[in-house]
């Protein structure tokens, strides 16, 4: 018998990892559990679904096939009861019992919901986390004209302008003072707010939310300072909360999420974490490409193989038509030594801004031209020395490769 794995979830991470324990050990026994109906897709695209910019057909990355042919054994709407790290077994809450020699949680996270009186007892209330999540508010928003968001961040304007192109009016309630709060500086936000109202979206900005009420089918969302909006649906899209819950019971060390090395291990041997509910040097990453390099960290280093993770550097797209925004790095930093470059028209919605520190790039804000995007990481990632360049970097005919040789 080759060795036995197990991964609990079948998110981004725990598909990588299974896919490099299967590259490193043909023989090894691979089974990944999840309460998911569907195999895996890609969540950030889930806004695009939620458009019907894509069929649900063509939305998974892996279908059924591709676990028969890697020998991965997936069982879908599987709920894991607890793990017993002393026998090495999991438990399903239907009674089932499994052991490994390896396990990965990749159990990911869930939408957060604040504090606001009756938010979780009212009906018509949804976040969007799953493809489960798309079909519900696509049923609800069969009917409606009217939906509140709360949460100005990246998900919530990209649901938001999804529910727009299904001909629903869309007020955002945002509890900063501007959009994306965590991508975007006050005068990027403002920028892209003028753009998007352009678009037909409303935005009521630095708003705390009270209560939320039911008048018949409408919501009421009663905002602090008195005022209220009516809709005919909520959407909250106000961060996310790790799964920790099963990691805790088994006494795995958790605190925002699951304590993790930089092998992805945690604090008991042959227990591994990884994606959005792992916590790595006090950091919950929370995005795709961090859970990505976990999943393959973790599936290396589970099938005997020796990798670290060193961090990611956090860069985010905002995927709606006919926006360019691309935010990577630190952009919010207080650091007094942080030198900023920028350029700016706010006639064809366009901001540009660099993040120096020691004539090296900690981040950028790019509004309205992403393209050099990717050459930008590169030269933050590599820790490229752009000093004497730094007047020229956001010319439009700068050659941004030619610093990368």
């Amino acid at each position: 018998m080759g060795a036995e794995y197990i991964v609990i979830g079948n998110g981004v991470a725990g598909t990588e990892a299974a896919k490099n324990i299967r590259k490193r050990d043909p023989l090894a026994e691979i089974k990944i559990f999840t309460q998911d109906h569907y195999p895996f897709y890609s969540r950030p695209r889930i806004p695009e679904l939620l458009a019907r910019e894509v069929a649900l057909e063509s939305f998974f990355v892996y279908n059924l096939e591709w676990y028969h042919k890697n020998k991965i054994q997936l069982s879908l709407n599987s709920m894991v009861k607890e793990i017993d790290p002393g026998n090495q077994k999991i438990s399903l809450t239907d009674g089932s019992n499994f052991t490994y020699n390896k396990l990965l949680l990749a159990t990911g996270s869930s939408g957060a919901l604040p504090p606001i009186e009756g938010i979780a007892t009212a009906e018509g209330v949804f976040t969007l986390r799953s493809v489960e999540d798309v079909m519900a508010i696509t049923r609800r928003a069969m009917g409606a004209k009217t939906v509140t968001l709360i949460g100005g961040g990246l998900l919530g304007i990209e649901a938001g302008n999804g529910l727009r192109k299904l001909g629903i009016s869309v007020t955002v309630v945002e509890m900063f003072d501007r959009l994306l709060p965590r991508q975007l500086d006050g005068e990027g936000a403002a920028i892209l707010q003028k753009q998007m109202e352009g678009m037909g979206l409303e935005f009521i900005l630095g708003a705390k939310s009270k209560s939320i009420q039911e008048k018949g089918h409408t919501k009421l969302l009663e905002l602090t300072d008195g005022r209220i909006i009516e809709s005919d649906f909520i959407l909250v899209s106000a961060g996310i909360v790790p799964n920790i819950a099963l990691a805790k019971t088994a006494g795995i060390s958790v605190n925002k999420g699951i304590l993790v090395d930089d092998r992805m291990e945690t604090n008991i041997p042959g227990i591994y974490a990884a994606g959005d509910v792992a916590e790595y040097k006090g950091r919950v990453y929370g995005i795709w490409p961090a859970a990505q390099r976990q999943g393959v960290v973790a599936g290396i280093n589970m099938a005997g193989g020796d990798e670290t993770y060193a961090g990611t550097v956090p860069s985010t797209t905002l995927k709606v038509a006919g926006i360019r925004l691309t935010s990577m790095g630190d952009v919010l930093t207080e650091d007094k030594g942080v030198e900023q470059i920028k350029r700016k028209d706010t006639d064809t919605y366009l901001y540009k801004k660099l993040f120096l520190k020691e004539g090296r790039l900690v981040g950028a804000i790019l509004l309205g031209d992403n393209k050099n995007a990717h050459d930008l990481a590169q030269l933050m990632e590599k820790k490229v020395d752009i000093s004497s360049w730094k007047e020229k970097i956001l010319e439009p005919d700068f050659d941004i490769k030619s610093l990368l040789n």
